[in-house]
């Protein structure tokens, strides 16, 4: 049933993210038509700002995740219980300072941050963009997170994948009746109600939560070691927009975010792989079981070098190309920024390479021993972005980006090895080496045999499925020479 539901969960969270890829591209591209870069702009940044109330949360989902593991091992239904409330009130808390929190920001926004949209415009906006954050701080995140530490997360994955196609159908019906960006987002916004009641159902069945028990305070205590991840995991995702707000204007945070929409959904396809990894990763660890932590590890690692290379290096070759064609009919910005594009996709690329080593040390409740290298990870996106965004623009944050992420990853294979003192760092460096090789081998041939792609949607897909069929056949051949051991052990665990 384990190995049943590892494959299970990856199914169902590849569908979520396909769906997630769709809806990132409809949306936006729907907004660009009927309203323009300025407001595209606009949703992007408000929705960044939005994003901080995050910091308050203090990185608890992890160590939640991380805590639950041994009691759902050991069915301590108590512990489970007690694990649960405790969360669940604290969520709710946040929910109540993130009302305030979008208030002030409603108010606030439209003065700091002048554009040619009136107060009320901007400030009803936001308002109605905190809808979807608010209703999970106060009624899922609880419920989402047990169900993903006990391998349930196929249930999340599904629910989501609804309310995203109902986004899609509605938003599109919406502009066509009646065009109004406030109207297309409270759809959005008001559907994630779906969550807490289809969760809950859910939970109920499966579980005995008992809510006469005590908190757990201990839980809350770990929170701050877990809030330097959260820190850095939000720099990441919020410093380029906030900067480019701040030291450019909502045209050119309309282009970072349209190229952005290519590495979310790449992203958002490894994080479906990996989050069915996470809890075998976790389980494994709580077990004391150091052999089948150390397969489990070779496998994660074997699966994101070839999944990570093969997508980005195809997206490398294709993101300029697909946001020219994608922004075709739109002249209020300059979509044209092949730099940018390829620097982005390293600098993604090189972020989810290290999600085994850096959720090994989540699972191992490792918080307090990254707190120092995520603040450093934090530091240096922001410092460098800062210096190079008014000479370079959207490349100097690109740039910012990729130092920082290169040196988290460094660290996080050095900790690995401090925790499992029989895996050497070379051992990962040797399978990224040869990924790397493999990888200028497929680009070589690509540019020797495949022709120049014109910018029309069918040149673009056979384009695609060119590269595709070039890097799937070097990554095979690769697999076969150097990973017979972790292509026998996928086959085993998942089937």
């Amino acid at each position: 049933m384990t190995k049943k539901a590892t494959l299970i969960n990856m199914i169902a969270n590849i569908i979520l993210q396909f769906t997630n890829i769709i809806t990132w591209f409809v949306i936006p591209k729907l907004i660009l038509g009927y309203f323009g870069s300025e407001v595209n702009g606009l949703v992007s940044s408000i929705t960044q700002f939005l994003s901080y109330i995050t910091l308050i949360e203090g990185g608890v989902t992890s160590v939640i995740m991380a805590s639950l593991y041994k009691p759902l091992i050991n069915g301590d239904e108590e512990k489970i219980s007690s694990i649960v409330c405790t969360a669940s009130k604290f969520y709710r808390k946040i929910g109540f300072y993130f009302i305030g929190y979008s208030m002030l920001l409603a108010i606030a926004y439209p003065i700091i941050f002048r554009s040619s949209f009136t107060y009320e415009y901007v400030a009803v906006l936001v308002v109605i963009l905190s809808l979807s954050l608010l209703i999970q701080y106060m009624f899922s995140l609880t419920y989402r997170t047990l169900l993903n530490a006990d391998k349930k997360g196929y249930v999340v994955s599904f629910t989501q994948t609804l309310i995203l196609l109902l986004t899609v159908v509605l938003s599109y019906f919406s502009v066509k009746i009646f065009p109004s960006i406030h109207i297309l987002k409270l759809i959005s916004g008001v559907l994630f109600i779906l969550q807490p009641i289809i969760y809950k159902k859910v939970v109920d069945k499966h579980y005995n939560i008992s809510k006469n028990v005590k908190s757990d305070k201990n839980l809350i205590n770990q929170r701050w070691n877990g809030f330097a991840i959260n820190v850095a995991a939000f720099v990441h995702n919020s410093t380029d927009v906030a900067i480019l707000t701040i030291f450019t204007n909502l045209n050119v945070v309309s282009v970072y975010s349209v190229y952005a929409l290519v590495v979310q959904g790449l992203k958002a396809f490894i994080d479906a792989v990996s989050n069915a990894i996470v809890p075998v990763v976790g389980k494994a660890y709580a077990s004391g079981d150091n052999e089948e932590l150390n397969k489990v590890i070779d496998i994660y690692e074997y699966i994101i070098l070839l999944v990570v290379f093969f997508m980005f290096s195809i997206a490398g070759l294709l993101i300029t190309p697909f946001v020219l064609i994608y922004t075709k009919n739109v002249m209020d910005a300059n979509y044209n920024q092949l730099l940018f594009g390829v620097l982005l996709v390293i600098a993604e690329a090189t972020y989810v390479v290290k999600y085994p080593h850096l959720n090994l040390s989540y699972s191992a409740n490792k918080f307090k021993e990254l707190v120092k290298p995520a603040f450093i990870e934090a530091g240096i996106n922001i410092i460098i972005s800062v210096i190079l965004v008014n000479q370079y623009g959207l490349v100097g944050v690109a740039i910012g980006t990729f130092f920082s992420m290169s040196y988290r990853l460094v660290y996080q294979v050095h900790f690995t090895q401090k925790m499992l003192k029989s895996r050497k760092e070379v051992y990962f460096y040797k399978k990224l080496f040869i990924f790397v090789l493999a990888t200028l081998l497929g680009i070589a041939i690509s540019y020797l045999i495949i022709p120049d792609i014109k910018l029309t949607i069918l040149s673009w897909v056979i384009n695609a499925v060119l590269y595709s069929v070039v890097f799937g056949g070097v990554y095979f051949v690769t697999s076969l020479l150097f990973f017979k051991d972790e292509m026998k052990y996928l086959r085993s665990y998942l089937f």
